[in-house]
């Protein structure tokens, strides 16, 4: 035990000492708010002003209103030129005081109004959320003229035309409500995200060390004092814990990061809402990020600060071993990446699983995938925000023990003969041998 200590202080401070470490750790947060920050403050430029002249030949519109955007990205003027006259100035930008015109035809039948129907020509394209916004809008304008013909005053006409929405809460947790559900969404699948990536890099890791001391001879030294079964351990736990202190301090940060930076850019919960894009017709919520940012609080952050690095861990020590049997085993490029295959298949699928818990929290898939260890550590990580049943989180943790212990069990016996093997291409007959063979 003393031995397996000392290989994983060896693997651990030499990682962590590393100047690719620090600065992946300090660059990545910072890339990440950077591009938060830029999206944020894009999206106050991307859209642009466009304004709409309106030509009602029918004279059916002349009482209607046509609003403009909330984000003023969209201007309507109703104006009494020919449509012709009016379209013909487009193409001069420079004197064009309008970017699109919309001609409403003198026999326009509201009844049916695709025969004929409204036309626009428009010399800087609006793009498909202004389109939207614009079709939305002279859709309402019609639907009020309908309704005005029928008799029905605004009041009545804007109490038809409300929105409602069904306010779910939960049985269980009364918290658990539209913006809770939002929020654990969000947080499920970054969590999902950084096991999920951490996986693939850091097990790869694994296996390049291993590799490059089989290949430098290194490894031959070390078996003189230590046990190949050690040194598989030393190598996977220290590899393990340096993975776990990066994401810790990448969390740890994020959110100094956002604390600090956010507010010296004029950028809060609230404000970043209100400076995204507002098209009603676009189908963007407005409010989504300060409702996540809000509803944060209400996770199981307790829990979560647990359980997270369990998975993390468990995960790691599972599919670390295979991919240090695999550097073990494989001596050769082609021969890794075709061994690799079969490892990295099941992390795939425990992501697609993973976004649809965020759907689907309670489906039986996403129970059955986390407790399955090859596929718990991701899925479950998604799941915890959501807060499942105790039992269900147990029996996870127990089989993902119990299939860390196999794979491990599995990689130790193709470890101890790869290791030492040299110049030899390895069939999976050989690799069978090697595991069921007596020690």
């Amino acid at each position: 035990m003393n031995k397996i200590f000392i290989i994983v202080q060896r693997e651990y401070i030499t990682r962590v000492r590393k100047k690719s470490f620090l600065i992946t750790t300090l660059l990545t947060p910072l890339g990440f708010f950077l591009l938060m920050a830029s999206s944020a403050m894009i999206g106050n430029y991307s859209q642009g002003k466009a304004d709409v002249a309106i030509v009602d030949d029918s004279g059916l519109f002349k009482d209607v209103v046509f609003p403009d955007a909330e984000d003023q990205s969209v201007y309507f003027h109703k104006v009494g030129d020919k449509f012709e006259h009016l379209s013909g100035k487009l193409s001069d930008k420079e004197h064009s005081a309008y970017q699109a015109v919309i001609h409403i035809p003198a026999n326009f039948n509201i009844n049916n109004p695709t025969n004929p129907m409204m036309s626009g020509v428009y010399m800087v394209r609006p793009g498909v959320a202004k389109r939207q916004y614009i079709n939305e809008r002279m859709s309402d304008a019609v639907s009020k003229l309908r309704m005005k013909m029928l008799h029905i005053d605004e009041e009545t006409q804007e109490n038809m035309q409300k929105k409602v929405e069904v306010n779910f809460t939960s049985l269980s947790n009364d918290k658990e409500n539209k913006q809770y559900a939002e929020a654990a969404g969000v947080v499920g699948i970054i969590m999902g995200i950084a096991i999920y990536i951490s996986l693939f890099f850091y097990g790869t890791m694994i296996m390049k060390g291993v590799m490059e001391e089989k290949t430098n001879r290194i490894v031959e030294v070390l078996t003189s004092s230590v046990k190949p079964f050690q040194l598989l351990m030393g190598k996977i736990i220290g590899v393990g814990a340096v993975g776990l202190t990066q994401c810790i301090l990448w969390v740890l940060l994020m959110a100094l990061i956002f604390m600090v930076g956010l507010p010296l850019i004029g950028i809060s919960a609230g404000s970043q809402a209100s400076h995204m894009p507002q098209m009603k017709g676009a189908d963007i919520d407005p409010d989504s990020f300060a409702a996540v940012i809000a509803n944060i609080s209400q996770l199981p952050l307790f829990e979560m600060a647990i359980l997270f690095p369990v998975y993390f861990l468990g995960g790691f020590l599972l599919y670390g071993s295979l991919f240090a049997a695999v550097g073990a085993a494989m001596g050769e490029d082609g021969d890794q990446q075709s061994l690799m295959v079969p490892i990295t298949i099941p992390i795939i699928i425990s992501f697609g699983i993973a976004l649809n818990v965020i759907n689907n929290p309670d489906s039986p898939l996403g129970f059955w995938g986390s407790l399955i260890p090859f596929t718990s550590p991701v899925v479950m990580s998604s799941m915890l925000p959501f807060r499942p049943a105790w039992w269900q989180i147990m029996l996870s943790i127990a089989l993902l023990i119990g299939g860390f212990i196999f794979t491990t069990y599995i990689a130790a016996r193709i470890y101890r003969v790869g290791i030492l093997m040299y110049g030899k291409k390895i069939r999976l007959k050989e690799l069978g041998m090697w595991i069921f063979a007596k020690a």
